[in-house]
């Protein structure tokens, strides 16, 4: 969503002093993948400058997805590379007509892949939905609901009940500015569809969604104040409705979920970031246990997450800190608190999305991360995608980008001020 005019939801925060009672679990220590040497980063295929990588997931060892665009946001054209087993490559994907920005994957199977985002409607100064499908060997755009020349639409997250099954979540804005409203659209495997959302008293935006394991969905994101100042969103598709549950927080104080992840009904992890007035913000994790959901303590580092996921017990959020050389952030849960894990050792990177691998065995990648160096306002930028486990088979390296950057300056304030609490909305 572009951010030209608008007021961007504040990024900090006071040390966090909650404790979280955590269902019994295997614990880091007692983990395979705690044996593992650390994060590295690997080759992109076809890596170019002016990159960013948007989200990631994976399938398995052998079948991993990220995607993102290159060059102004919505306007270029989107990128899409796939893991298998052995290097990343690029998959080449025509967006809409050429156009597009993904900020989503969602792999329901190996031949039942999901990249939503939007795209850049020059003509009439606003940005579509937009949703594109691959089927193993072709990709194809499916048309999702109009809205009126001057809403424009984004998909940020998206979530799978099964092939015929499938949500997205997002925002609308008036003008991509103003009066902003969650998104929700079903696919049902012949077309999207809008459902709509509650009332949440004020402007609004999903930001990530994930199946809960009983046949419904969680989404979760920000909700604002008259005062433009937000409290963490979640919600729950229960099969017939979304409703909104509750989360804690304190009224004087910012807060954004950005991403979910659900290891089972009862143990569910959303991240994101809390602020003050006073300008630092650090990472902010909420766990659900069934029946309600409570804060968790967290580092005191100044930074924000902007992703989580978690397999059998091992869960990992990715961010960035503010105002350091090595923004990259990443910490993981260890069965009783959440920890800092040293990210591979590269200048100015943030990452917006992990994934841990399902059936990740030992000398492979058992986590993918994926983020660009955007955020540092150093043109020109460049995508990076980080495993955690053995280093590629060439060797630790670090994102080499290639020819001549082509960002304009417009374009990377718009991705910075999103990074910097990834909503925007006009007061």
């Amino acid at each position: 969503m572009r951010t030209r005019g608008r007021a961007v939801l504040a990024a900090a925060t006071a040390a966090v002093t909650l404790t979280l009672a955590h269902p019994a679990g295997p614990a880091w220590a007692g983990n395979s993948r705690a044996q593992e040497p650390g994060w590295h980063v690997w080759p992109l295929g076809s890596g170019q400058d002016d990159q960013e990588l948007r989200a990631v997931a994976a399938l398995g060892p052998r079948d991993a997805w990220a995607v993102g665009y290159q060059g102004d946001t919505g306007g270029g054209p989107p990128i899409v590379q796939h893991f298998d087993g052995t290097a990343w490559r690029n998959v080449p994907v025509s967006g809409h007509d050429g156009k597009g920005q993904f900020d989503a994957v969602l792999p329901v199977g190996p031949h039942d892949v999901w990249a939503l985002g939007h795209w850049n409607d020059a003509a009439a100064y606003n940005d579509r939905a937009l949703a594109m499908h691959f089927d193993g060997r072709t990709w194809r755009e499916t048309p999702v609901p109009a809205t009126p020349a001057n809403v424009s639409a984004y998909a940020f997250g998206a979530a799978a009940l099964g092939p015929s099954d499938v949500w997205m979540v997002g925002a609308t804005a008036v003008d991509r500015l103003d009066d902003a409203k969650p998104l929700a659209y079903h696919w049902d495997g012949q077309a999207w569809t809008d459902v709509p959302t509650p009332d949440t008293g004020g402007h609004a935006l999903l930001f990530a969604a994930a199946p809960d394991r009983t046949g419904g969905v969680w989404a979760v994101g920000v909700a604002y104040d008259a005062n433009g100042t937000g409290r963490p969103l979640a919600e729950r598709w229960d099969g017939r409705a979304w409703r909104i549950v509750d989360v804690p927080h304190d009224a004087d104080k910012a807060y954004s979920l950005e991403g979910v992840t659900v290891l089972a009904p009862d143990d569910v992890w959303a991240v994101g970031s809390v602020s003050t007035a006073v300008g630092a913000s650090q990472p902010l994790a909420y766990h659900w246990d069934g029946r309600t959901w409570t804060r968790a303590a967290m580092p005191a580092v100044d930074g924000t997450l902007h992703g989580v996921s978690g397999e059998r017990g091992d869960v990992w959020a990715v961010g960035e800190r503010a105002d350091a050389a090595n923004k990259a952030l990443t910490m993981r849960w260890d069965g009783r608190t959440w920890q800092e894990v040293a990210a591979a050792p590269e200048a100015g990177v943030s990452l917006f999305s992990v994934a841990v691998v399902p059936g990740a065995r030992p000398g492979r990648a058992s986590v993918w991360a994926v983020g660009s160096t955007l955020p540092s306002l150093h043109l020109p930028w460049h995508a990076v995608i980080e495993g955690f486990g053995a280093a590629p088979a060439s060797g630790p390296m670090v994102s080499a980008p290639t020819g001549t950057g082509t960002g304009s300056a417009a374009g990377t304030t718009v991705r910075a001020a999103q990074r910097a609490g990834r909503v925007a909305v006009g007061r």
